[in-house]
C-alpha cells in the first residue's frame, strides 16, 4: 500500500520553516515537509495544534509570518515584513504577492472543507459547474458534462437536480470533492472531513478517496481516523502545538513514536476508533 519507491516525483509542495501566529498564539512553528507527485500526506494531532492553519497556509488564505512554500516547482512565496511575496521561476523577482500570483496558485489547489460549503439553494449540478465556468471560463455544456461524468464515477448520477440539503452528510462532502476535482488540481487539501459523519457515511466518503488514491492524486489530509489515514497515507505527520513533532510511514509512526505525546495520542485514537 505504501509504495516508497527510490524514484519519487518531482516534490509538488515543499514547506520550509513554515510559522504562523495569531497574536501571541503560535499556530505553526518552523513546519518543514515536502510532498512529491502522487503522495498522500496524513496530518494528525490534538486540537489546536495547528492542523487546519496549515492547510489555509498552504492554500494562502492564511499569511505566513515566517518561512517559504515551493509550488509545483514553479512558484516560491515567502515571508516578509510587508506581506508575503512569490517568485516565479525563470523571473526577476520576487514580487508582492497580489490577487492574481495567489489566485494562480490556488486555481491548482483544491480544498475541501469540513462544513462542505454548498449552495443550499442551488442543484447540485450549478453547485459543480459554477467555478468551472467563471473560473475556468468553459461553456455550460461542457461545465456540465465533466460534472455528469465525475459524479457518476462517485455514486451521485441521481442527485444532479437535488439541492445540498436534500442530501445525506455523506453525499455532501462527495459533491463537495467532486466539485474540487472539477478544477483539475495539482494537490487536494482535504480538511476533517468525515468527521461529523455517522460510521456508513464515514465509509462512502473514504472510498471515494480511495479512488482518487489510485488516480494518483497528490493529498494532504488532515483527520483523526487513524485507520483510513495508514491504509492511505505514504507518510503521516504529527503535529502538537503547531511543531511537527514527527513525519514518518504510518508503519513507523505506530511502531516507534518519536515522543510520549505522540504514543500516547494514537493510544486514544486506537481506543476511541
Amino acid at each position: 500500500m505504501h509504495d516508497m519507491t527510490d524514484s519519487l516525483p518531482t516534490s509538488q509542495l515543499a514547506l520550509n520553516g513554515v510559522s504562523k501566529s495569531f497574536g501571541a498564539t503560535r499556530a505553526l512553528d518552523a513546519i518543514s515537509f515536502e510532498v512529491s507527485e502522487g503522495e498522500i500526506i496524513g496530518v494528525i494531532g490534538p486540537s489546536g495544534s495547528g492542523k487546519t492553519t496549515l492547510l489555509r497556509c498552504i492554500d494562502l488564505l492564511s499569511d505566513i509570518d515566517d518561512g517559504a512554500i515551493r509550488y509545483w516547482g514553479q512558484y516560491d512565496v515567502s515571508a516578509s515584513p510587508d506581506g508575503p511575496t512569490v517568485k516565479r521561476d525563470g523571473e526577476a523577482g520576487p514580487d508582492s504577492l497580489e490577487d492574481d500570483a495567489a489566485t494562480s496558485i490556488r486555481r491548482d489547489i483544491g480544498y475541501v472543507f469540513q462544513g462542505f460549503n454548498l449552495w443550499e439553494d442551488r442543484s447540485v449540478l450549478n453547485n459543480l459547474t459554477l467555478a468551472p465556468r467563471i473560473v475556468g471560463k468553459l461553456r455550460r455544456q461542457e461545465a456540465e458534462y465533466m460534472a455528469t461524468e465525475l459524479c457518476a464515477e462517485f455514486g451521485l448520477e441521481d442527485k444532479l437536480r437535488a439541492r445540498p440539503w436534500e442530501l445525506s452528510g455523506g453525499q455532501r462532502q462527495r459533491v463537495a470533492l467532486v466539485r474540487a476535482l472539477l478544477m483539475h488540481p495539482k494537490v487536494l487539501l482535504l480538511d476533517e472531513i468525515t468527521s461529523a459523519l455517522d460510521p456508513v457515511l464515514t465509509f462512502d466518503v473514504m472510498e471515494a478517496v480511495r479512488k482518487l488514491q489510485e488516480k494518483r492524486m497528490t493529498m494532504v489530509i488532515v483527520t483523526h481516523h487513524l485507520h483510513f489515514a495508514s491504509r492511505l497515507c505514504n507518510r503521516m505527520a504529527f503535529l502538537e502545538e503547531g511543531r511537527c513533532v514527527q513525519i514518518d510511514t504510518p508503519e513507523t509512526l505506530q511502531s516507534s513514536p518519536a515522543t510520549l505525546s505522540v504514543a500516547r495520542f494514537l493510544e486514544i485514537l486506537e481506543e476511541t476508533r
